[in-house]
């Protein structure tokens, strides 16, 4: 009991730790962010931005992670050639691992293609291929082996 007890407080002060350090993104960011216009995306977010964690409702994202969530394919593809850690955790999942979570099989391709390691853990020891296999994408899955 006392190990479940301890883990929870450990997962628990992990998540607050990883949203304390989490910038928030503003309303002005995100209406550029969801244009999935390359020019407003650079107006609106610097460059030393491209790597951050940015709260998002209870979780946090990378502008990568967020790129491959909500489709915004010219936005990152920006990204990855203009040096974003294609590795880059935040809420616990690398951009690999949101495009294997929501099933974005052709984002997942790119990243891999750029260099993303599928080998990756988050803190709970799971891969993107794990990720996959939970949400139920079997395509995904396959290329993740």
């Amino acid at each position: 009991m006392k190990k479940i007890i301890s883990t929870t407080f450990v997962f628990l002060g992990l998540l607050f730790a990883n949203l304390v350090s989490a910038q928030e993104i503003s309303k002005q960011q995100m209406i550029a962010f969801q244009s999935d216009n390359v020019d407003t995306f650079k107006a609106a977010f610097p460059k030393d931005n491209y790597n951050k964690c940015f709260a998002i409702k209870e979780s946090s994202y990378s502008l990568l992670s967020l790129s491959v969530k909500h489709d915004k394919k010219n936005i990152l593809e920006y990204l990855l050639n203009n040096e974003a850690d294609l590795n880059k955790e935040c809420g616990n999942q690398t951009p690999l691992m949101v495009a294997a979570r929501y099933g974005k099989l052709d984002f997942a391709k790119l990243l891999l293609k750029k260099g993303a390691n599928k080998n990756t853990k988050n803190e709970k020891g799971e891969t993107a291929k794990e990720f996959a296999v939970q949400y139920n994408h079997p395509e995904m899955t396959s290329i993740l082996k």
